[in-house]
């Protein structure tokens, strides 16, 4: 059987699933391809303007939920879908497929699952689509698409907003949440044989996660080490022009405050295994790898499609989104000065039910394709 994974260059969140269910596929012998949604639709226009608009609403995060929230309606399906259809477009998809006659289509971007659909019916290719929510608790209005085979969700939330917004309810599937081999491979081991490994002081470990493009605030950093909180805090991930300003300042501010710049890493579930909280502009995907690790998360901005995590946080007690730093202080001090907390969240951990694999989800899209040619 062969798979396509197509993701959308807009941060990792899209990227890592499509990645992981690729490589679980060839692990087990199947034949994957991994692509780029408008590499295989010709449109490099829409490409670079996806790029900038993220990145410009990352760095607008006040922004962000007002643009979103305007656009994020079935409107924009409709201009979506044309678009997908145009003579260019539609051809560039013919190309694509006639190379690589893949037997079924996983989008992990909702563009695709708008896209795929009609340009697979005009063409008379009758293989299943399926759309893969990247955003594990949340799928925007304008991603709804009842000509998908099915629409995954990797958690029960995401699964009553598709219903909610009307997608069909047969095509609504629960998919174990697919992990990147780094975490499926890894053995978690102690906070402190994690720290040693990396390091670092054995002490209360705060993990920032600054993202690719590296966009967060140092204000934060600087409270803590101006209440000397016995904390040591690793930024990972890019560094902004502002943002390596800011953290060189708070350095040179404060010389004894334990701050460590790792930059981009390629053992992150290594420093998750290390660290008592994670801190940061998170989406779904890291959001869902720190529950995997059982780290409970602190998400200092609460983007337009990270909203409805919230109802996570709420439902399970293993994290916070607080866009105000009086409360994100409040937050951290709470857990640094009282770490019996930890024993509530880890039973907290206990009780979350979502399965966590790429090797169950891989066997999962395997059998609906088979399915879907039996009918």
């Amino acid at each position: 059987m062969k798979g396509a994974f197509l993701y959308v260059n807009a941060g990792k969140g899209h990227y890592t699933p499509a990645k992981a269910l690729c490589d679980s596929f060839i692990r087990s012998g199947h034949d994957a391809v991994l692509e780029d949604l408008f590499i295989v639709f010709d449109t490099p226009f829409w490409e670079k303007f996806c790029i900038l608009d993220w990145r410009f609403l990352l760095h607008h995060p006040h922004i962000e939920p007002y643009s979103h929230a305007i656009t994020d309606n079935r409107l924009s399906f409709f201009l979506i879908r044309w678009q997908g259809l145009m003579k260019k477009h539609y051809e560039g998809f013919l190309r694509w497929y006639e190379k690589e006659k893949p037997d079924f289509i996983v989008s992990t971007n909702f563009i695709g699952g708008v896209f795929l659909p009609d340009a697979c019916e005009k063409a008379g290719i009758k293989i299943p689509v399926y759309q893969y929510c990247a955003d594990v608790f949340f799928t925007p209005k304008t991603g709804i698409n009842n000509k998908l085979a099915k629409m995954y969700f990797s958690s029960d939330i995401g699964i009553e907003d598709g219903r909610g917004k009307k997608q069909r309810e047969e095509t609504l599937s629960l998919l174990p949440f697919p992990l990147h081999d780094n975490f499926e491979f890894y053995k978690k081991v102690s906070k402190s044989e994690a720290r040693k490994t990396l390091g670092l002081k054995d002490k209360f470990t705060i993990l920032y996660n600054l993202g690719g493009e590296g966009i967060g605030s140092a204000s934060i950093l600087r409270t803590m080490a101006k209440e000397g909180l016995d904390v040591q805090v690793v930024t990972i991930g890019g560094k902004s022009n502002s943002t390596k300003k800011a953290l060189d300042k708070v350095k040179e501010e404060f010389p004894d405050f334990d701050l460590i710049e790792a930059g981009f890493v390629s053992n992150i579930e290594v420093y998750l295994n290390a660290s008592d909280l994670q801190i940061g502009k998170a989406g779904a995907n890291s959001l869902m790898e720190a529950v995997y690790m059982r780290v409970p998360c602190l998400v200092t901005s609460v983007l337009f499609a990270f909203r409805r995590s919230l109802i996570f946080f709420d439902r399970y007690k293993t994290g916070w989104g607080a866009d105000k730093k009086k409360e994100q202080m409040k937050i951290i001090r709470d857990l640094v000065s009282n770490p019996e907390r930890f024993e509530e969240i880890e039973k907290n951990f206990e009780k979350i039910p979502y399965v966590f694999s790429s090797e169950m989800a891989r066997d999962q899209i395997i059998k609906d394709t088979e399915e879907f040619y039996r009918q």
